[in-house]
């Protein structure tokens, strides 16, 4: 591995970070840290660990841990483009010792209906079924509850907040990224001012003849 790509990738690392800052703050473990990964800690608990390996120069890999070193969270990103994107997110059941997998439409029902607490975030996500006859959409929203309900009251809380703070940040990049292109094309001369500006100048070219 590129023993730099941490060096390089600071700016995404901090990004990252803040999806999981809560009002106690990690703080970069200066002692715990190498040049495979960056931990932090948090003041208050400096055996909570969020751990942020790069698997690679596109990859990284964010673990949290608890009081007990044990890990509670599992997420992974793909650095493209400037801006880190989760491909894979994975929480600890509650009561057993396996991490259990979210995939993608079961994040966004997370962004979309998640709230404070556990019980708030079910009781939002059970209103779904009765309102829709899609039965795909009532698989994917039964097998979000049945997963959330097998996770801790913090870690639910945990991966409620983290989403939104991503799914918001993401949002706020992706709507950067359009004022950006549109910006750039808004410069550019369209195909028939193009010609027009080639005729035009043709003609003035025959005219000095």
């Amino acid at each position: 591995m590129n023993k730099n790509a941490g060096k390089n990738n600071v700016p995404l690392f901090s990004q990252i970070l803040d999806y999981y800052n809560t009002t106690d703050k990690y703080i970069r473990s200066k002692t715990h840290s190498n040049a495979h990964q960056t931990v932090f800690t948090k003041e208050s608990d400096k055996y909570q660990w969020l751990v942020l390996e790069q698997k690679s120069q596109c990859e990284v890999e964010v673990r949290q841990t608890d009081s007990h070193g044990t890990i509670t969270a599992r997420d992974n990103y793909e650095l493209t483009r400037n801006i880190p994107k989760c491909v894979g997110v994975e929480r600890l059941c509650e009561g057993a010792n396996f991490q259990i997998p979210f995939n993608a439409d079961e994040v966004n029902l997370i962004y979309q209906f998640g709230e404070q607490s556990k019980a708030e975030t079910c009781a939002s996500l059970s209103a779904i079924p009765p309102q829709i006859k899609d039965s795909d959409t009532k698989q994917i929203v039964s097998g979000t509850l049945k997963k959330l309900n097998a996770l801790s009251e913090e870690t639910c809380a945990e991966l409620t907040a983290t989403t939104k703070r991503r799914k918001l940040t993401e949002r706020d990049n992706s709507i950067k990224t359009r004022l950006a292109k549109a910006k750039e094309q808004a410069k550019q001369p369209t195909v028939a001012e193009g010609k027009l500006h080639r005729t035009h100048s043709k003609g003035k070219g025959d005219m000095a003849l």
